[in-house]
């Protein structure tokens, strides 16, 4: 049992994110933005319902999980920022403003899940918000105490489908398990490594052994030329 913890510590330790970079600082004009356009932002995508009784919640700084097809893991901050929308006081969405490359801060979007909207608020002061869209991951990472912890549907069942702490676990030991997990549910997507092929070998073994035959005839034919003589 020592062993195996042992390996897995080892596994841990020589993964490790490709990069981790966290941004937490909300721009002012983010705050301008919303202020000034949300209402009639929102007057388009939400069929009822009293444009006062419409308020925004405080906006988060996205920072993007990155997952590539090899698995490799980063953390990205991302030029976006998400804040949950209430009616009457209760969170019924989320909207984004984002800054293009070049241009004005904009609102980008509306329609986010609920648990999505929810966990916004659930950010602890030191928590830096992470989201992955491709796999619906939101998580709260506090690089302090190295700790990531679920936020969402999506995550607080795969923490409980790992036997772990739903208050959180180091960010070495969810990488070993995101990537098994990912393993596991998308195959097609990442395959696991194939063994090498006994045939692809055989010309390595071959070039290895012909040299090795020639030598030990050699030798064997001095031995005899000596006994000879």
């Amino acid at each position: 049992m020592q062993k195996s913890g042992f390996l897995l510590l080892v596994i841990m330790v020589l993964m490790g994110f490709s990069s981790i970079e966290v941004n937490r600082h909300v721009p002012p004009e983010v705050i301008e933005t919303a202020n000034d356009n949300y209402r009639e932002f929102l007057s388009f995508v939400i069929n009822d319902g009293n444009p006062e009784d419409w308020r925004v919640g405080q906006f988060v700084a996205v920072n993007q999980l990155e997952i590539d097809n090899k698995l490799n893991l980063a953390i990205k901050p991302l030029d976006e920022w998400v804040a949950p929308v209430l009616n009457n006081g209760v969170i019924i969405n989320a909207m984004s403003v984002y800054k293009p490359l070049e241009g004005r801060y904009e609102i980008n979007e509306y329609g986010f899940s609920k648990s999505f909207s929810e966990s916004l608020v659930q950010l602890r002061p030191d928590e830096y918000f992470l989201f992955n869209r491709q796999f619906d991951l939101e998580l709260g990472y506090t690089p302090s105490k190295d700790n990531i912890r679920p936020f969402g549907d999506t995550g607080v069942r795969l923490f409980d489908e790992w036997g772990v702490d739903e208050d959180g676990i180091s960010i070495n030991e969810f990488e070993v398990l995101v990537k098994q997990h990912l393993k596991e549910t998308y195959p097609d997507r990442f395959p696991e490594k194939t063994p090498v092929s006994k045939l692809y070998l055989l010309p390595f073994i071959l070039i290895t052994l012909i040299p090795l035959a020639f030598i030990l005839l050699r030798l064997r034919k001095n031995k005899r030329t000596e006994e000879a003589g």
